[in-house]
């Protein structure tokens, strides 16, 4: 039997028997339309999270009232606008529900709806803000049109500051904020189909003034700011940025999402450089959470996990996701699980 024969042989037992999933919640779905009362909610999914500064875990989360339905094409729905709600939870698992939107379409950048919600909590100079960002509609939803990256901003999560389209022109979406300067700057991951890319600012002004010149140049120079490509079978059609990244002593923790030919929608995870984010240091070859439990697998758009929020509780990283566009749902591991875990992909 050749070395390397064996070497193949532990990886993947090691990736089967150990820790290539995460744990789902044992009460999941945490949040679901029939939890609502005075707000009339037919879906809520794609849920960002963040601890504020007196331990509670802040979770935004995407909504849209019932009375939608399926189009004739088969393609979407019809009478589909989402809006921006909030719920606060002590331990992270159980939440207390605010039954009012806190983001709705104002404008027409977001007529058709406020959608995927991602915190920040973002430290710079010793002042902590909660940078909110999310898909802002022009078009109808499912049109594959007028999909632009917005931003808005909170201190105390009761009141925002909208500050708008901040990739013009561009259809963009699944942004993050780093939580702190990379070599001085603002560091922001989206995604302008189908890979990941990464643009820095040198301050918070320049993320709201860079204009459609700034944007087209980039684009056009895209694959220079990609830092994460398609690589896997279970991602070929496209990735995206899903929670903002994790600190950790070895890296920048990433999990982000992958979505197949048949459209199943899988979560992966990514280990970056603490220095150089578009240096991988590690990179799982099989999804960590993938469509397996009935609301993931049923839903408005079946065979979907999509996640939007992590945060740490004692050296335990909660990942919060969508399920099936249709609810929304929790998987936990340890840390450093997670990243032991990375170690047999250096």
């Amino acid at each position: 039997m050749s070395t390397q024969w064996i070497a193949f042989a532990l990886r993947y037992f090691f990736l089967i028997g150990e820790q290539l999933k995460f744990k789902r919640y044992k009460n999941n779905p945490i949040l679901k339309p029939e939890d609502f009362g005075k707000w009339d909610v037919g879906a809520v999914f794609n849920c960002g999270a963040t601890v504020t500064e007196d331990g509670n875990v802040v979770m935004l989360y995407r909504a849209v009232p019932s009375g939608y339905r399926k189009a004739d094409s088969g393609k979407g729905y019809i009478n589909y606008v989402s809006s921006i709600g909030c719920a606060v939870s002590r331990d992270g698992y159980s939440f207390s529900i605010d039954e009012k939107a806190v983001i709705t379409p104002q404008e027409e950048w977001d007529r058709y709806g406020c959608e995927d919600p991602r915190i920040t909590r973002f430290t710079d100079k010793g002042k902590e803000t909660y940078l909110l960002t999310y898909t802002a509609l022009s078009s109808p939803a499912f049109s594959g049109k007028g999909d632009r990256v917005a931003l808005a901003a909170t201190e105390d999560f009761k009141t925002y500051i909208r500050r708008g389209v901040i990739i013009p022109g561009i259809k963009d979406k699944d942004a993050v904020f780093f939580p702190e300067r990379i070599n001085g700057k603002i560091a922001l991951l989206h995604r302008i189909p189908p890979d990941i890319q990464i643009v820095y600012f040198e301050d918070m002004e320049e993320v709201g003034k860079a204009d459609g010149n700034f944007w087209s140049q980039y684009s056009e120079s895209k694959e220079d700011h990609t830092i994460l490509k398609r690589k896997y079978k279970w991602e070929s059609k496209k990735i995206g940025a899903g929670p903002p990244p994790v600190k950790t002593e070895e890296g920048w923790l990433l999990i982000y999402h992958g979505v197949d030919k048949d459209n199943v929608y899988r979560a992966g995870v990514v280990l970056l450089d603490l220095e150089d984010p578009s240096r991988v240091i590690a990179r799982s070859s099989l999804p960590i959470l993938e469509p397996e439990e009935d609301y993931e697998k049923i839903g408005d758009v079946n065979n979907v996990v999509f996640p939007e929020g992590a945060v740490v509780l004692d050296d335990t990283l909660f990942v919060y996701y969508g399920a099936a566009d249709k609810v929304c749902a929790l998987a936990t591991a340890k840390v450093h699980d997670i990243l032991d875990f990375l170690k047999g992909f250096r």
